[in-house]
Parts: C-alpha cells; structure tokens; sequence
C-alpha cells in the first residue's frame, strides 16, 4: 500500500490584488507533490487501495502478441494462454464488442426473431436449427412430426462460428466451460474486485507466476439495450447446455461471486479469447467462391488425415467439380473424399463449371439432378406457368382439379370411404383389385403432360428426399415460399413451392406446408395414398385420404 503525507499550508497565502487562496499539497513518498485549492477539497478520508495494473509496483505482466494481440501466461495446468482484452476492445478496460452465441457480429437488437441460428419463420426458443441435442422436449424443430430427433447433437461451436476465430484469426478461440471453471478456481487464481482506469471489474491473478488478467465488468444485451454495465460480467464459451440447447454457459461475475451460468443464446455477451494450440492443429476452412450457403471448418491435429467433405455450397446454373488452394484453380486440387496431411491453415475454393442443367419433354422442361436412379424432375408443377406457380390440385387417381373435394365427389368412390372402386388390396376397404400403382390413364402427369411424363412413386419421392444425394433450403423465390432442393452430385436444382391442399372447397396451409402425390397406394389402408410432405423444418413421406386435392410434381416417364 502506497503513503500519503499531507502537508497542509494554512499560513500559505498568495496575494493578487486583493484575493488570498488557502492551497492544499499532497507530498508522496516518491518525492512528487499534487497541489490543490483548499476550497475545492470537501474531505480528506485515508483508505487500503487493493494493487491495480495501473500502480506503479504492480508486476510486470509478461504478454506475447499473436496475430496482433496480447495473451498471458497465468500457469494454468491446462496451459491455456488468456488474451489480455476483450474481442472488439482496444484496451483491457474497454467493453468491446457483444456477440450472441454462435454469431460473430455484432449487431443493434438481440433477441430470438434476430437470431443467426433461427428458423425462417419462427422466433422462439423451439426455432433453433444448429448446436441441437435431445433433451426430452417433444415440440419445435428439434423434432419432426413423428417424435423423431433430427438436431445435429453439437455440443462446441465450430471455428466458423467462434467470434474470436473470425474477428482475430486463427491463432484465437473462445474458452470453453471447463477453461472457463479452471480460470476461477481458487486453487490456481486469485479474484480481486477493483476498478481500474475508471472501470470496473475482476483482476484475476495467478497463485503460480503472478501474472494477471483483468475482465470488466459490461454487462449484456438484450433486445437493444444494454445491462448491468458496471456491476456485471458476462462471458461465453463455446460450450452448449447439452439438456437444454437454447441455452450455451457463460463465466458470470459479480462484486461478491464468480460462478458459471448458462442463458438463452440470443442475448448480447462478452467474448474473452484464448489462444488456440497452432503448432499442432491446423483448420481447413471451405470458400463457396460464388457459390450459396456455408461448411464449417475442420480442425486437424498435425499427425492426422483429414478427408475433404462433399461440398454443400450451391451456385444457380453451375456444377460443383471440386476444390482448390486458389479462387482461381491454379493451386492445388483436390476431391471429395481425398485424404490429406496438413502442415498449415489453408482455404479451399469451390470449383464450378456452367451446367445446362434443364432440358425439355413435351413442352415442359426438366432437370437432371445426378440422383442413382437416373429420376428426372420437372421444373414446376402441373397446372403451373413457372417453378413458383402452385398449379392445379388433384384428387389421387383423377386427372382434372374441380371445385370440390370430399368423398362425394371422388372418382373411385362408392357411397363410402371403404367401398373404393379401384385400387383396392383388403375387401374391407371396397372391390379389391390390388392394384397398388395409379394406371397411366389415372396419371395426372402422363393425362396432362403426355406420354414423356407421368407422377413419381413413393420410393422416387424418397429418394429425392435422401440427405446423401439432395439438399432441402427453406427459402422464398420471387415471393413465394418452399423449398430449393440442390443435388449433391452436379448442383443442379428444382423449387417445390408450398401449395398447401385442398379440401372440400377451400384451399389450406398456402405458404406454409407442401403437399405431392406420389402414384403409389397405402397398401395397409386403400383410402390413403403416399404423398411427400413438408414444412419450414421437416420434410416427409406421408399419407393422406384419396379425395385430398395436392399438387403434383412430374417425372421423366422411363
């Protein structure tokens, strides 16, 4: 603790004129004096001031620069080197940035509806579509229709979506929850309230070397204001809550606690990095090169292989061919499924080539999407003047759309929804004929379109929806809502627009659910046949009554 000596100069007098001012000095033991005017002083108080990197006898705090910026050394078991300030701050006391967990901008409102990682459409902590796992809940995207879980069970962010990684390079990352609980154990650190520069916060110092970091205390954001500035500190790891996956942990702090917390994942919080193992891990990182969409990075130990991932990049008239070290191809090339060593960071570029990916039949056009079994799409809809026209709606096994639809008016129908006509495999269900394919003379496709086309069946409609061939992205094209499924294999792609069904005389779920015939029956129950289903976050096989008035989406009759 540094002493003060006061010495009070009451018979100091200054004469202009006719004004005296009684004047204050402040005498410390390093020789240098502070004057001030007495009148301006209310009170004189002497207290302990706890050590601050501001003193002049703290310890010298040894940093080391990478990629611009300081780390320290606290002697950590696990070795961790902490950063000496805060992504986007300019100074270990200044706030910086604030960043939702996963996001690596900032941005003016924080809240779920602005959230990178929500599904279109929602907002709402059941709308998160990345860093999912089980949890028991039975509702929101992390569940289909059917009670099946389809998260990705990721429980770290990827580098891609580490605001440390992106905003200072990759010699940088955010903590994850467990570096966050060694550097508040009171085994190996000290926490000391104090303020520094004006700021308040935690100095956080070493018991092994001395050393010391200091975290302010800026508070968070939520929606577009900012809290607890001052008093609280709010820090995130990578880490998700694995029971709960709206929710990430986070190092929380106030004047009289540390502790790790976990909270919803849109909110506005500090970014404290730690700097990444270079010398022995090595990131590949994936460039679209004018392509769509986003893949994560890849870290790689350095006496490990990694094999090249399919890319999930899509370019609108163009095929993925392969990568590249270069935008340009003049690097090195590689392949999907290519095993590789690496001995740096590097980037691969996506490679395209222009694809004449439609052709036409009968008038309409179709494209070849790679799938194995040869199956061409149409572009659009029967009934449809573009991709995004919803086009006519057919009951399954008639060929014309009409104005009603319910089991009195249906082809097949006989008084009864279990005294079908035709299509028939149980005598409980009408005349049985077992037919359990629509004829083409049924075929709404072959009737309307011609000979070169006729309705896919069930297991077409599967594999179009098989994730190792196609990609499904929720989107709006030309104002109209659906989905862009992509080939894996060429890039190519087809929009099935969400056109709802028809029932009775009204059309239901326009814009948000999409509904296809298949020509195939449901053999357990004849009155049902197999239709593809989909909404903003599932996409399906289903069954529906007969009558029902759904779209349907050709194929290349074979």
């Amino acid at each position: 603790m540094k002493k003060l000596t006061l010495l009070f100069a009451s018979l100091l007098c200054v004469a202009y004129i006719a004004v005296a001012q009684l004047k204050l000095y402040v005498y410390q033991n390093d020789g240098t004096r502070t004057e001030f005017v007495a009148s301006t002083v209310d009170s004189i108080a002497f207290s302990t001031i706890t050590d601050s990197p501001d003193q002049p006898d703290d310890p010298i705090k040894p940093v080391d620069p990478t990629n611009g910026y300081e780390y320290v050394d606290l002697g950590l078991p696990s070795g961790t080197k902490w950063a000496t300030m805060n992504v986007g701050a300019d100074s270990p006391e200044d706030y910086g940035d604030y960043f939702a967990w996963g996001e690596t901008t900032t941005k003016s409102t924080y809240n779920w509806s602005t959230y990178k990682w929500m599904t279109s459409g929602m907002s709402s902590w059941n709308g998160v579509n990345k860093y999912t796992i089980a949890d028991g809940q039975t509702s929101g995207v992390w569940y289909n229709s059917y009670g099946n879980f389809i998260g990705d069970n990721k429980t770290t962010l990827d580098l891609s979506d580490d605001a440390a990684y992106v905003n200072w390079g990759s010699s940088w990352r955010m903590p994850t929850e467990a570096e966050q609980d060694e550097l508040r154990n009171t085994s190996y650190t000290t926490w000391t309230w104090t303020i520094q520069n004006g700021v308040k916060g935690y100095k956080v110092t070493s018991k092994t070397n001395g050393n010391s970091i200091f975290l302010p205390a800026a508070g968070y954001r939520d929606d577009s204001s900012l809290y607890d500035a001052g008093s609280y500190g709010n820090y995130w790891s990578s880490s998700l809550n694995t029971s709960y996956s709206d929710y990430a942990y986070y190092l929380y702090f106030s004047s009289s606690s540390v502790s790790s917390y976990d909270d919803r994942r849109y909110y506005g919080q500090s970014v404290r990095p730690v700097l990444r193992d270079v010398e022995f891990t090595f990131t590949v990182m994936f460039d679209g090169n004018g392509g769509e969409g986003s893949m994560s990075a890849i870290d790689v130990q350095h006496d490990d292989n990694v094999s090249i991932p399919i890319s999930t990049f899509t370019r609108e008239g163009y095929a993925f061919i392969g990568w590249n070290t270069k935008a340009d191809g003049t690097g090195t090339s590689y392949t999907t499924g290519e095993s590789i060593t690496l001995t740096t960071d590097i980037t691969l570029y996506a490679q395209w080539e222009e694809s004449i990916g439609t052709d036409t039949a009968n008038g309409h056009e179709y494209v070849d999407l790679g799938l194995p079994s040869g199956t061409k799409w149409a572009t659009m809809n029967v009934g449809a003047d573009s991709p995004e026209d919803y086009g006519d709606y057919f009951a399954w096994g008639e060929t014309e759309s009409k104005e009603t639809y319910d089991w009195s008016t249906y082809k097949w129908y006989n008084g009864s929804y279990d005294t079908m006509t035709k299509y028939c495999t149980s005598s409980s269900d009408g005349n049985v004929d077992n037919k359990t394919t629509l004829d083409l003379s049924d075929d709404a496709a072959y009737v309307n379109w011609g000979s070169s086309w006729r309705m896919p069946t069930k297991t077409e409609q599967e594999e179009l929806k098989n994730t190792n061939y196609t990609t499904w992205t929720w989107t709006t094209q030309n104002g109209v809502k659906g989905y862009k499924v992509t080939s894996k294999t060429n890039g190519n792609n087809i929009f099935l627009p969400a056109a709802g069904y028809r029932n009775v005389s009204s059309l239901y779920d326009a814009g948000s659910y999409g509904y296809y015939w298949s020509r195939s029956l449901n053999t357990d129950r004849s009155s049902n046949a197999y239709s593809l289903f989909f909404y903003s976050s599932d996409v399906g096989s289903d069954y529906c009554h007969r009558y029902y008035g759904l779209s349907v989406r050709p194929v290349m009759a074979k």
